[in-house]
């Protein structure tokens, strides 16, 4: 791997755009902000734990990463319960078999929803941003 802080430094630019894009696209198209925001924040746990020296990361969960990266530095702790929400944007946001008949993902996520997830990618944004700092 690259250095570590460097490999960092890409993807934490990458989920800064990421959820420059869902708050962006919050009102046209809330089910691919919702995306996005989860984009943010998985891009965004990676970008920590590729500072702190791991290598690979083939997870695609954001509770999941939250986890992994409270066992390196206990304030992601809270996180995990944010990252079981974020959780819920991953696939149902973008493929109609993730969803009940007859929804398909573009007509399936509110304004509301996309703001709370905006809002919650922020939070993780935030924190990382504080730590690679």
């Amino acid at each position: 791997m690259k250095k570590p802080r460097e490999t960092a430094a890409r993807w934490f630019r990458q989920a800064e755009h990421d959820l420059q894009i869902a708050t962006r696209l919050k009102e046209e198209s809330p089910a691919d902000a919702c995306y996005f925001a989860e984009q943010a924040s998985q891009k965004a746990l990676k970008a920590f734990l590729f500072a702190r020296g791991s290598r690979h990361q083939p997870e695609h969960s954001v509770a999941a990463l939250a986890q992994r990266c409270g066992e390196q530095d206990p304030e992601f702790g809270p996180l995990v319960a944010s990252g079981q929400l974020m959780d819920q944007f991953y696939i149902p946001t973008r493929y109609p078999d993730a969803l009940a008949d007859p929804a398909v993902p573009f007509e399936s996520y509110s304004t509301e929803q996309a703001v709370g997830a905006i809002r919650l990618a922020t939070e993780i944004l935030d924190l990382v941003r504080r730590k690679l700092s």
